[in-house]
């Protein structure tokens, strides 16, 4: 970096060095040779001179920017095609720009950066791509242009700012054993029949990758289009899950750590495309709760992006507003925290199920036991070290 930073100094200081050297030659050379067309050859420079010198500042005049993302919400490890448009009066005078997109250090991009020869073009447009590296919400605001002169002596810059938001969420993975999943020991079976049991709550449009049983065929002939029934369960309502992971499991295991957000994800993925809507707990600052149905799950998502470990001095548990239900505990490694939180579910009447990162041993799976929980295993497609998902404990 410092090596490259005195190597642009060099090459500025060399160009100032020859220009001036030119100057003085060329004023030389009319005051000895006295004559009309070594003086205009002089004068002629020194106008070509101030010309461009000036046309730098007019460059940056009017300049207005835009910025379009491929998508706004991405995994991790997916790769964003981003667009920045910059606009320009038609007839601003420039020799040439130099575009550059600034990007939050967690994403990697090596063509963020354009050089623009003149044109009569009124959009400048820079494409790249940049690849995401870590889970959260950043912002794309920036992009610098600098307009520069005709010998690259003068380089005026300029900051333009756009506003762009990206979140990145955790990765998740289709869970293999989902039967396993939806069974709760066998207390629910209507996910299995379909909704044909419910209680009808309400009536909406039809929205491609509805199940055809639940389209209401008598209601949808008499208007223009489909309309779709939902439908109210008390399953539905009651199904939770809670990330919980303090300071300590993010410091010594930050892998681990971060894979545990991404099993909650998961799960909470797999409840949704089944049209089984969820209420999940996750920690940012403090407890936040959410209810989540399959139209808005994707916005769920910021929540997962947003987490952070518990501090070690916070010792309070998610509030619990109903009782019953089904509640599903995820958390890197086995802690007295997670436990505490199997309690305070399990005096709820609800069954809770923990699903950690980390092998639980002989011994802290009786404490779960203990504690009136259960201990569930999910197995995904993209790996072949886990184990088939099963129910252990009370």
């Amino acid at each position: 970096m410092k090596t490259s930073s005195l190597s642009k100094t060099s090459r500025f200081l060399f160009r100032w060095i020859l220009a001036i050297a030119i100057f003085l030659l060329s004023f030389s050379f009319a005051m000895f040779q006295g004559g009309f067309v070594s003086w205009f050859l002089f004068y002629g420079l020194v106008v070509v001179f101030l010309f461009s010198s000036i046309i730098p500042f007019l460059s940056i005049i009017g300049l207005k920017l835009k910025r379009t993302v491929t998508e706004s919400n991405i995994e991790v490890g997916e790769v964003l095609t981003i667009d920045v448009i910059v606009e320009k009066p038609v007839y601003t005078p420039f020799f040439y720009y130099h575009l550059s997109d600034t990007t939050p250090e967690t994403f990697v991009s090596e063509r963020n950066h354009q050089l623009f020869s003149f044109s009569f073009d009124k959009q400048l447009m820079l494409s790249y791509e940049a690849k995401a590296l870590q889970r959260g919400v950043y912002q794309f605001n920036e992009t610098i242009v600098h307009a520069n002169d005709l010998f690259g002596l003068i380089s005026v810059k300029r900051t333009l700012h756009s506003d762009t938001e990206i979140v990145i969420s955790p990765a998740f993975y289709p869970i293999t054993n989902k039967k396993a999943l939806f069974a709760y020991a066998n207390k629910a079976d209507h996910f299995h029949k379909g909704f044909h049991d419910d209680v009808l709550s309400s009536i909406r449009p039809y929205i491609s990758g509805d199940r055809l049983s639940k389209i209401d065929w008598k209601r949808s002939a008499g208007v223009n289009g489909l309309l779709t029934k939902e439908f109210e369960t008390e399953e539905d309502q009651h199904v939770e899950i809670v990330h919980v992971a303090q300071e300590v499991d993010a410091l010594e295991d930050p892998i681990q750590y971060e894979e545990s957000i991404k099993e909650a994800v998961s799960i909470h993925a797999a409840f949704i495309q089944d049209h089984v809507h969820t209420t999940i707990y996750v920690y940012n600052q403090e407890w936040i709760r959410t209810f989540v149905t399959f139209n808005d799950w994707r916005h769920s998502l910021r929540l997962f992006a947003l987490i952070n470990p518990i501090p070690t001095n916070d010792t309070t548990l998610p509030h619990l507003e109903k009782d019953q239900g089904i509640c599903f505990i995820v958390t890197p490694r086995y802690s007295e925290m997670a436990i505490d939180v199997i309690r305070r579910n399990v005096s709820h009447q609800r069954r809770v199920f923990i699903v950690t990162t980390e092998a639980l041993s002989q011994e802290a799976v009786f404490e779960v036991s203990k504690a009136g929980g259960q201990v569930f295993i999910p197995q995904y497609q993209h790996t072949e070290d886990r184990q088939r998902g099963e129910f252990y404990g009370a």
